[in-house]
């Protein structure tokens, strides 16, 4: 239904109404922090996003997944069928929805055989490939009717830069598969701007509140070498402390290894509390120390990041 709304309305009119979402989520959030509640209701069901590659072929700078500042790396099929086939017994092949991702996903050669990985172990789940949409003219009709046929969305990530919109429309269309935008196409070649949260390298932050704050906690939760993430910093902010030389600690508090749960209600729990990872969070995208910019590319500078 988002999606069906977000191709149906206005940009405005969609942009406003999701601000006025996330500002009553806030307002409830503070509510729950003040009478001493838990920050956060734990998940009905899981919901999980993963890298299918961890570098990128647009470098956005600021982009809170670190790919333009990421070795190039590859999701292994074999460890991913392993650690989606766990998931599948941990939860009951249960899942809200999966979200293919990166970096840019579309890198990975093997990027069909990871589709039908995942749809064969999640048979109802809503599974969705976020791209920045460069490399789609190009893909082949296999890997259209891939999506076709393993009931594959694909969302595409707007920025300011030359696509080919109208092929791209033409093959969705021709192999029947859903296709959307985060914004309208001619509306992305205009502008580009968007809210990063910085972090906080001393590592003081509040743990509870960065957390109960967090737009991603909770809910960009990501599945990476065999454990469970609570948020997208936390899984990939080891591409910062390489390239910066700036030691954010990821210990085993910080993740949840599917290998050593046996109880899918109990890992939903867990993902619910705050991490020690949290205090190097300034606490999201609509906090104060936020700021929005606008679309470029990235120069690998930590001042993106901090």
């Amino acid at each position: 239904m988002k999606e069906f709304l977000r191709t149906i309305l206005p940009v405005s009119l969609w942009a406003y109404l999701s601000r006025a979402k996330r500002q009553l989520e806030l307002l409830k959030t503070s509510i729950r922090l003040k009478l001493s509640l838990p920050p956060k209701k734990r998940l009905r069901k899981i919901q999980f996003e993963i890298h299918l590659a961890e570098h990128c072929n647009l470098n956005c700078a600021g982009c809170n997944h670190f790919s333009p500042i990421a070795d190039p790396e590859l999701a292994d099929p074999e460890e991913f069928t392993r650690d989606f086939e766990r998931m599948g017994e941990l939860f009951g092949h249960e899942c809200e929805r999966i979200f293919l991702m990166g970096g840019e996903p579309l890198l990975h050669p093997e990027i069909v055989r990871l589709m039908k990985t995942a749809r064969a172990n999640f048979p109802s789940a809503r599974i969705v490939l976020y791209t920045n949409g460069i490399l789609l003219p190009q893909k082949d009709a296999e890997f259209w009717a891939a999506c076709r046929d393993n009931n594959i969305r694909i969302m595409i990530s707007l920025y300011p830069i030359k696509l080919d919109v109208e092929a791209i429309r033409e093959a969705a269309k021709k192999y029947n598969v859903p296709l959307a935008w985060t914004s309208a196409p001619e509306a992305a070649l205009k502008d580009s701007s968007f809210v990063i949260s910085p972090l906080d390298t001393s590592g003081s932050g509040d743990m509870v509140k960065s957390f109960a704050y967090c737009f991603e906690s909770n809910n960009c939760i990501n599945l990476k070498h065999g454990k469970l993430f609570t948020c997208v910093f936390a899984a990939h902010v080891h591409h910062f402390s390489k390239k910066f030389g700036v030691e954010i600690p990821i210990t085993e508090a910080d993740c949840i290894d599917i290998y050593q749960e046996t109880d899918g209600e109990a890992v939903l729990e867990k993902l619910a509390r705050p991490i020690p990872a949290c205090r190097y969070c300034s606490g999201g995208r609509f906090t104060k120390s936020s700021r929005k910019i606008h679309w470029h590319h990235s120069q690998q500078d930590i001042s993106e990041w901090v």
